[in-house]
């Protein structure tokens, strides 16, 4: 077992979730590092997870600066479902909410 190991045994036994811990480890870790927000939020938008919107929140940038940067990157811009089926399958998952 290793000190992350250690560390978060020791704070699960004083009250602490790991998840939390990990949560906000990683959040602090990417505050710091801007690129590999941007680089992350690429990555996700480009494989389809997430909106080009919260692309933009995760990378901390505008919407307009997202779009840019995608482009030049490459990366093809969604606009709008691609099929009727697509825009049915959204529809179904929004009604459950």
């Amino acid at each position: 077992m290793g000190t992350v190991e250690y560390i978060l045994n020791a704070s699960e036994k004083l009250g602490y979730r790991k998840e939390d811990i990990l949560r906000d480890a990683l959040n602090m870790f990417l505050a710091a590092n801007k690129e590999l927000r941007e680089r992350i939020a690429m990555e996700l938008y480009k494989e389809g997870k997430i909106s080009l919107g919260k692309a933009s929140e995760i990378a901390g940038l505008s919407y307009e600066d997202m779009k840019q940067l995608l482009i030049k990157n490459n990366i093809i811009l969604r606009r709008g479902p691609e099929s009727a089926g697509e825009l049915r399958e959204k529809a179904k998952r929004l009604s459950m909410l």
